[in-house]
Protein backbone atom coordinates (compact mmCIF):
# COMPACT_ATOMS: atom_id res chain seq x y z
CA UNK A 1 0.00 0.00 0.00
CA UNK A 2 1.27 3.35 -0.36
CA UNK A 3 2.25 6.34 1.97
CA UNK A 4 0.38 9.37 1.73
CA UNK A 5 3.81 10.97 1.65
CA UNK A 6 5.48 13.80 -0.77
CA UNK A 7 8.57 12.65 -2.48
CA UNK A 8 10.55 16.42 -3.98
CA UNK A 9 12.50 16.97 -7.17
CA UNK A 10 14.08 19.85 -7.31
CA UNK A 11 16.39 21.69 -9.91
CA UNK A 12 17.31 25.25 -10.87
CA UNK A 13 19.83 26.94 -12.62
CA UNK A 14 23.11 27.36 -11.08
CA UNK A 15 22.31 31.06 -10.59
CA UNK A 16 19.47 30.26 -8.85
CA UNK A 17 20.05 28.01 -6.27
CA UNK A 18 20.92 29.96 -3.23
CA UNK A 19 17.81 31.79 -3.13
CA UNK A 20 14.84 30.04 -5.38
CA UNK A 21 14.90 26.63 -4.06
CA UNK A 22 10.97 26.39 -3.81
CA UNK A 23 10.77 22.76 -3.41
CA UNK A 24 12.85 22.60 -0.50
CA UNK A 25 10.51 25.17 1.29
CA UNK A 26 7.77 22.93 0.94
CA UNK A 27 9.52 20.51 1.99
CA UNK A 28 9.92 22.65 5.38
CA UNK A 29 6.57 23.22 5.14
CA UNK A 30 5.24 19.44 5.35
CA UNK A 31 7.78 18.80 8.04
CA UNK A 32 5.89 21.76 10.21
CA UNK A 33 2.48 19.67 9.28
CA UNK A 34 4.36 15.85 11.01
CA UNK A 35 4.78 14.63 7.54
CA UNK A 36 7.38 12.88 6.31
CA UNK A 37 8.64 14.27 2.73
CA UNK A 38 11.65 13.24 0.76
CA UNK A 39 13.80 16.18 -0.61
CA UNK A 40 16.38 15.43 -3.52
CA UNK A 41 17.83 17.99 -5.58
CA UNK A 42 19.26 17.22 -8.63
CA UNK A 43 21.32 18.68 -12.10
CA UNK A 44 21.14 15.98 -14.88
CA UNK A 45 19.10 13.87 -16.36
CA UNK A 46 20.55 11.22 -15.01
CA UNK A 47 20.18 12.28 -11.34
CA UNK A 48 16.32 12.73 -12.04
CA UNK A 49 16.13 9.21 -12.97
CA UNK A 50 18.04 7.76 -9.80
CA UNK A 51 15.77 10.03 -7.92
CA UNK A 52 12.76 8.84 -9.69
CA UNK A 53 13.89 5.22 -9.19
CA UNK A 54 14.29 6.27 -5.73
CA UNK A 55 10.42 7.39 -5.93
CA UNK A 56 9.34 4.19 -7.15
CA UNK A 57 11.12 1.95 -4.25
CA UNK A 58 9.85 4.91 -1.42
CA UNK A 59 6.44 3.51 -2.32
CA UNK A 60 5.49 7.94 -1.43
CA UNK A 61 2.24 8.45 -3.44
CA UNK A 62 2.86 12.17 -4.52
CA UNK A 63 5.50 12.84 -6.59
CA UNK A 64 6.17 17.74 -6.97
CA UNK A 65 8.83 17.76 -9.55
CA UNK A 66 10.56 21.52 -8.79
CA UNK A 67 12.17 22.89 -12.33
CA UNK A 68 11.63 24.94 -15.30
CA UNK A 69 9.83 24.32 -18.62
CA UNK A 70 8.24 24.82 -21.44
CA UNK A 71 5.67 23.33 -23.37
CA UNK A 72 7.59 21.02 -25.23
CA UNK A 73 9.39 19.50 -21.76
CA UNK A 74 11.47 19.89 -18.66
CA UNK A 75 14.97 21.50 -17.89
CA UNK A 76 17.50 20.28 -15.13
CA UNK A 77 20.26 22.35 -14.71
CA UNK A 78 22.80 20.57 -16.86
CA UNK A 79 20.04 19.07 -19.14
CA UNK A 80 16.49 19.59 -20.93
CA UNK A 81 14.33 16.66 -21.26
CA UNK A 82 11.38 16.32 -23.80
CA UNK A 83 7.55 15.71 -23.16
CA UNK A 84 7.87 12.16 -24.61
CA UNK A 85 11.37 11.53 -22.20
CA UNK A 86 9.29 12.85 -19.24
CA UNK A 87 6.86 10.25 -19.87
CA UNK A 88 8.81 7.83 -20.16
CA UNK A 89 10.80 8.11 -17.18
CA UNK A 90 8.12 9.17 -14.61
CA UNK A 91 5.09 7.22 -16.02
CA UNK A 92 6.02 3.65 -14.51
CA UNK A 93 6.71 4.91 -11.62
CA UNK A 94 3.48 6.63 -10.82
CA UNK A 95 1.18 3.43 -10.54
CA UNK A 96 -1.91 4.70 -8.37
CA UNK A 97 0.25 7.88 -7.35
CA UNK A 98 -0.67 11.74 -8.41
CA UNK A 99 2.09 14.14 -10.65
CA UNK A 100 2.66 17.81 -9.69
CA UNK A 101 4.40 19.39 -11.51
CA UNK A 102 5.33 22.97 -10.35
CA UNK A 103 6.98 24.59 -13.90
CA UNK A 104 6.16 27.13 -15.73
CA UNK A 105 3.95 25.57 -19.36
CA UNK A 106 5.00 22.21 -18.97
CA UNK A 107 1.90 20.79 -17.48
CA UNK A 108 -0.02 20.37 -21.08
CA UNK A 109 -2.07 17.67 -22.38
CA UNK A 110 0.24 16.12 -24.51
CA UNK A 111 2.83 15.84 -20.88
CA UNK A 112 -0.19 14.25 -19.21
CA UNK A 113 -0.88 11.51 -22.16
CA UNK A 114 2.96 10.98 -22.30
CA UNK A 115 3.12 10.10 -18.39
CA UNK A 116 -0.58 8.11 -18.87
CA UNK A 117 0.58 6.13 -21.58
CA UNK A 118 3.43 4.92 -19.62
CA UNK A 119 2.03 3.72 -16.58
CA UNK A 120 -1.54 3.92 -13.88
CA UNK A 121 -0.72 7.96 -12.90
CA UNK A 122 -4.37 8.78 -11.61
CA UNK A 123 -3.57 12.70 -11.55
CA UNK A 124 -1.12 15.07 -13.40
CA UNK A 125 -1.92 19.08 -12.27
CA UNK A 126 0.05 22.02 -12.67
CA UNK A 127 0.59 25.86 -13.63
CA UNK A 128 -1.26 26.79 -17.05
CA UNK A 129 1.16 29.51 -17.58
CA UNK A 130 4.76 31.21 -16.31
CA UNK A 131 4.43 31.48 -12.17
CA UNK A 132 7.31 33.44 -10.45
CA UNK A 133 8.88 31.82 -8.00
CA UNK A 134 7.33 33.10 -4.89
CA UNK A 135 3.65 33.12 -6.09
CA UNK A 136 4.58 29.10 -6.63
CA UNK A 137 5.66 28.99 -3.47
CA UNK A 138 2.62 30.21 -1.41
CA UNK A 139 0.07 27.97 -4.11
CA UNK A 140 1.90 24.32 -3.33
CA UNK A 141 2.79 25.20 0.26
CA UNK A 142 -0.67 26.21 0.84
CA UNK A 143 -2.05 23.63 -1.12
CA UNK A 144 -0.21 20.62 0.31
CA UNK A 145 -0.89 22.56 4.42
CA UNK A 146 -5.00 22.60 3.83
CA UNK A 147 -5.27 18.97 1.76
CA UNK A 148 -2.72 17.29 4.54
CA UNK A 149 -5.06 19.50 7.27
CA UNK A 150 -8.03 18.33 5.77
CA UNK A 151 -7.28 14.25 5.51
CA UNK A 152 -3.60 13.09 6.85
CA UNK A 153 -4.02 9.67 4.66
CA UNK A 154 -5.50 10.44 1.40
CA UNK A 155 -6.22 13.00 -1.05
CA UNK A 156 -9.41 12.95 -2.60
CA UNK A 157 -10.18 14.25 -6.13
CA UNK A 158 -13.07 16.46 -5.54
CA UNK A 159 -11.17 18.22 -2.49
CA UNK A 160 -7.86 17.99 -4.39
CA UNK A 161 -9.49 20.00 -7.26
CA UNK A 162 -11.15 22.87 -4.85
CA UNK A 163 -8.36 23.02 -2.99
CA UNK A 164 -6.09 23.90 -6.20
CA UNK A 165 -8.76 26.22 -7.49
CA UNK A 166 -8.55 28.32 -4.23
CA UNK A 167 -4.75 28.24 -4.18
CA UNK A 168 -4.36 29.17 -7.57
CA UNK A 169 -7.06 32.10 -6.94
CA UNK A 170 -5.40 33.21 -4.17
CA UNK A 171 -2.46 33.80 -6.72
CA UNK A 172 -3.77 34.81 -9.59
CA UNK A 173 -3.05 31.25 -11.80
CA UNK A 174 -4.42 28.93 -13.11
CA UNK A 175 -4.17 25.07 -12.99
CA UNK A 176 -3.87 22.34 -15.45
CA UNK A 177 -5.44 19.34 -14.06
CA UNK A 178 -5.70 16.42 -15.93
CA UNK A 179 -6.49 12.42 -15.26
CA UNK A 180 -6.88 9.55 -17.53
CA UNK A 181 -9.89 8.71 -19.54
CA UNK A 182 -10.32 5.37 -21.94
CA UNK A 183 -7.23 4.46 -23.80
CA UNK A 184 -4.80 6.64 -21.29
CA UNK A 185 -6.18 9.93 -23.15
CA UNK A 186 -6.11 13.11 -21.13
CA UNK A 187 -9.63 14.85 -19.64
CA UNK A 188 -8.91 17.90 -18.67
CA UNK A 189 -10.04 20.80 -16.10
CA UNK A 190 -8.97 24.36 -15.81
CA UNK A 191 -9.06 25.44 -12.35
CA UNK A 192 -9.96 27.95 -10.68
CA UNK A 193 -13.27 26.61 -12.88
CA UNK A 194 -15.55 29.49 -14.51
CA UNK A 195 -18.30 30.37 -11.86
CA UNK A 196 -21.47 29.52 -13.37
CA UNK A 197 -24.24 32.64 -13.42
CA UNK A 198 -27.21 31.48 -11.74
CA UNK A 199 -30.44 33.37 -13.38
CA UNK A 200 -32.78 34.66 -10.88
CA UNK A 201 -36.03 34.70 -11.68
CA UNK A 202 -37.72 38.57 -11.81
CA UNK A 203 -41.29 39.12 -11.28
CA UNK A 204 -42.08 41.91 -13.80
CA UNK A 205 -44.57 44.43 -11.87
CA UNK A 206 -48.19 44.49 -14.51
CA UNK A 207 -48.06 47.14 -17.14
CA UNK A 208 -50.37 49.67 -16.77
Amino acid sequence: MTKPEVFIIESLKFEEEADYREGEMIYRSLRMSNKNPLYRYVRTMTEFEHFVGEFEESNYRYLHISCHGSRSGISMTLDDMTTQEVGEIVGPALEGKRLFLSTCLASTSAMAEAVFSNGGCTSLAGPKNKINFDDSVILWTSFYHLMFKANQKAMKRDILMETLSKCASTVGEKINCYRPGKDRKAIHTLLPEPIKRTIVARTRKAAR
